[in-house]
């Protein structure tokens, strides 16, 4: 019989279900054991257009290391849900011009109902969804810990400005210059917003980075965007104004002698006008014309320099020479003190300045730092000090989809936290949910009712906060939910400290590494700050996450996915049409997990043929067995060959090493089923039969609905999917034959096996090699024009 995937993914889907294959029993989840795996996927953000081939790669191999551990006698917590709250889901919501509140209805069921076909081992009564109230109520309550505990506060800021999504962003959010989301260039933009202080945690998040199992292009950039440095806080005297100073932040002390110039960031000389200091017009007009520009236009090393001298100069504190101050935008007001001290002499870019504005550019011996900072330190003028690139967190968003703040502005109290009993603060309707543009949030146009609020202080009037959270917030702690959705106190405390203890933290972490200076950064805080304040324990260790690991990107027919070249993949017709182990299997074999590959509907056509022809083993060639024991022998001996191998691979998440493996033991078996016979009576073949289970039991991590029949079909316990992962004896994978490989102009045409002295006899070798039937064919009409002979491993013959 054909393989019918559509009648079995149906069979299976519902027998899954009904049996709660994948459910958690409610005393597993309170209970701390050894064999608990939390297994998650970066939280997945829904849209109407549904998820695309990348997605169900990134969900295929999560849920692949899940299946097999679980196998390897886990009890593995495999939840999904959806992070549906933000700028994406509201963009699309515009785009069509339906309210974000109908969109995520329709949303919410296309996005399970397409992760339901893909056969993920996924407890669907576990799920969660952040714009639900009773997610984002607790949202709300991490926003007000944070606030009484002195960690978020509001101020007035130079801030990045999306004028396409129509709301500020995190620096973290603009990449190139650009919106991380929409890719638009930002601008920047002078407003009063709310911050979280995770600069207060940026030691921890440095230093944490050496104790946790990550890809080190991850680990890599997060101390690059903290960017620590140390060095030394020097003060110029401003001449003429000896009380007035500019302190600049340097890592080369030695180079002090060598200062002909300072210069100062736009922002700094805006702050000294608005004080009281005078400037020329001109120097004014430098100044607005680079407030306009992003950071990372002002950081761009290929520009052309731009700068003015100022009004002022200052006196070296070291020489007591004159110097001027000029001001350029390539010095920004967040890096160091927003003052950098030029050094033409013995760095490149003060030198390109100096030689644009004629500046001097003496290179003059290098001093002892050590005798320089002793001397100055006597003066005052001197302080050691630490620097970060990182920012504090900037967490408001004038948009409509999010949770809103959960502030209160009084006129006489200032700002308070909404009462936690008061949570959450719901998402009123607004028709009119369109961002303005204004800088102010679509909320200001709720009722009335809503807007207008007693303050939780004194009782006066006041004022909601119209803006939302950003996003990243809301998956900043969603891991710790998960667990708890079902508990008795799920309505009470955002998260079951019994289960959060018996489960947390995650065991394996799986997602792309675009997020490498967002989510994963934001989550480490939160974290940390959860468990400084005791809402976790110091038993869970410092880190969310120890392990994590960073899946590839697809590409279609060599060129990357994107909507504008319209070559994004809706898996749903392959699923239709190929079945949903055949696509999982293909996304798994296209290259290394962590790489990537290129996704050709030609390779989908040829790993339907290869679960054929797994099919057909079971289904019509079951019932044989062998008569020469030396064959069985030789099936045993690849079989625990081929186990130690997928094992190995599995471990690693190296998928598409392991179904190879299984590619080449089918090969191996249709080659033993022409040495077969069929059974008589009721003696069966013990090898066949036990090759066959564990070639089952191997697939069902990657193929789950056609091993579950197959398992059925030869006699075995419901489900495959609660069986153990089979075991290989290490005596019976030695060998005494070698299997060599044929090939012609490097590409495989054949094999055969031999023995291991002879593998090493390149004329036998090689005649063997040009006897086999596909490389005769390749042959024909054509010269050999050299041998290349790999002992034990390979014969490759070159034509021409």
């Amino acid at each position: 019989m054909p393989y019918d995937h559509k009648q079995i993914e149906k069979k299976w889907a519902k027998k899954w279900e009904e049996k709660g294959v994948y459910k958690l029993d409610p005393k597993a989840l309170s209970e701390r054991s050894e064999s608990k795996w939390y297994n998650l996927m970066m939280f997945p953000y829904p849209s109407a257009e549904g998820l695309h081939v990348g997605n169900m790669y990134a969900f295929t191999g999560a849920d692949f290391y899940g299946r097999f551990q679980a196998m390897q006698g886990k009890t593995v917590f495999e939840p999904i849900g959806l992070d549906g709250f933000g700028i994406h889901s509201e963009n699309y919501a515009l785009k069509i011009k339906k309210h974000p509140v109908e969109l995520a209805t329709v949303s919410q069921k296309h996005f399970y109902d397409q992760l339901a076909k893909l056969g993920n081992r996924f407890n669907w009564d576990q799920k969660l969804e952040t714009y639900d109230p009773e997610y984002y109520k607790w949202t709300q309550w991490l926003f007000v810990q944070m606030f009484k505990k002195g960690l978020a506060y509001r101020k007035a800021s130079l801030v990045n400005w999306c004028p396409s999504c129509k709301t500020v962003l995190a620096d973290e959010q603009v990449i190139d210059g650009k919106c991380e989301r929409c890719g638009t260039v930002t601008t920047r933009k002078q407003t009063e917003q709310w911050f979280f202080k995770i600069t207060d945690y940026a030691d921890r998040l440095l230093s944490g980075l050496d104790k946790i199992n990550w890809p080190d292009k991850i680990k890599t950039a997060q101390r690059n965007w903290i960017g620590k440095k140390q060095g030394t806080l020097v003060t110029f005297k401003i001449l003429g104004h000896e009380k007035d100073t500019i302190t600049v932040f340097t890592t080369r002390l030695d180079t002090l002698r060598g200062v002909t110039f300072v210069v100062i960031s736009p922002e700094t000389a805006q702050k000294m006008i608005d004080s009281g200091w005078k400037a020329q017009k001109n120097i004014k007009n430098y100044i607005d014309k680079s407030l306009k520009k992003t950071e990372q236009q002002r950081q761009a090393e290929a520009g052309e320099k731009t700068g003015m001298a100022t009004w002022i100069d200052c006196i070296n504190p070291l020489t007591g020479d004159v110097v001027p101050v000029w001001v350029a935008d390539y010095v920004l007001s967040g890096v160091g003190t927003g003052a950098v001290m030029g050094v033409p002499g013995y760095d490149e870019r003060d030198f390109q300045f100096a030689k644009k504005f004629k500046l001097p550019t003496t290179k003059l011996p290098l001093d002892d730092e050590q005798k320089i900072f002793t001397r100055l330190k006597k003066q005052g003028a001197v302080k050691r000090e630490k620097t970060y690139h990182l920012r504090d967190w900037l967490i408001s968003r004038q948009r409509y989809w999010g949770s809103p703040i959960p502030m209160i502005n009084c006129p006489k109290c200032g700002w308070q936290p909404v009462p936690e009993a008061d949570l959450p603060v719901v998402l009123p309707f607004v028709k009119d949910y369109q961002p303005t543009g204004d800088g102010k949030s679509p909320l200001q146009k709720a009722p009335k009712g809503w807007l207008e609020v007693k303050c939780p202080n004194c009782g006066g009037k006041a004022k909601r906060e119209t803006d939302v959270s950003d996003t990243f917030l809301d998956s900043s702690w969603y891991f710790l939910r998960y667990p708890s959705i079902r508990s008795a106190r799920s309505g009470q405390v955002p998260w079951d400290p019994e289960i959060t203890k018996a489960w947390l933290p995650v065991d394996a972490y799986i997602g792309g590494a675009e997020h490498a200076v967002l989510h994963l950064m934001y989550s480490r805080f939160t974290w940390m700050a959860l468990q400084d304040w005791g809402y976790l324990p110091a038993s869970l260790g410092p880190e969310p996450f120890p392990f994590l690991y960073s899946h590839g990107l697809l590409i279609k027919d060599g060129a990357k996915m994107s909507k504008t070249r319209g070559n994004v993949i809706n898996p749903d017709s392959y699923i239709a049409d190929f079945g949903a182990d055949t696509l999982r299997m293909y996304l798994m074999f296209l290259g290394p997990y962590d790489h990537g590959g290129d996704f050709r509907d030609t390779g989908m056509r040829g790993m339907g043929k290869f679960l054929d022809r797994v099919w057909r083993l079971v289904t019509d060639h079951r019932d044989l067995t062998h008569t020469d024991q030396k064959n069985a022998a030789a099936l045993l001996n690849k079989l625990h060959q081929t186990v130690k191998k997928v094992t190995l691979a599995m471990t690693d998440l190296r998928y598409n090493v392991a179904i190879a493996n299984l590619m080449d033991l089918v090969n191996f078996l249709y080659d033993q089923v022409a040495k077969m016979q069929p059974i008589k009576g009721k003696i069966r073949c013990a090898e066949w039969e036990e090759t066959l289970q564990k070639l089952t039991l191997m697939l069902a991590p990657m193929a789950p609905y056609i091993s579950e029949e197959m398992w059925e079909s030869l006699g075995g316990k419901f489900s495959v999917h609660q069986q153990l992962w089979p075991k290989y004896e290490e005596s019976l994978t030695k060998s005494d034959t070698v299997t060599i490989v044929a090939q012609v102009n490097g590409k495989v045409r054949g094999e055969f096996q031999t023995s291991a002295i002879d593998a090493a006899n390149k004329a036998k070798v090689i005649k063997r090699a040009y006897d086999q039937p596909r490389v005769k064919a390749q042959l024909k009409d054509k010269k050999v024009i050299k041998e290349i002979f790999v002992p034990g491993k390979l014969v490759n013959l070159v034509v021409n």
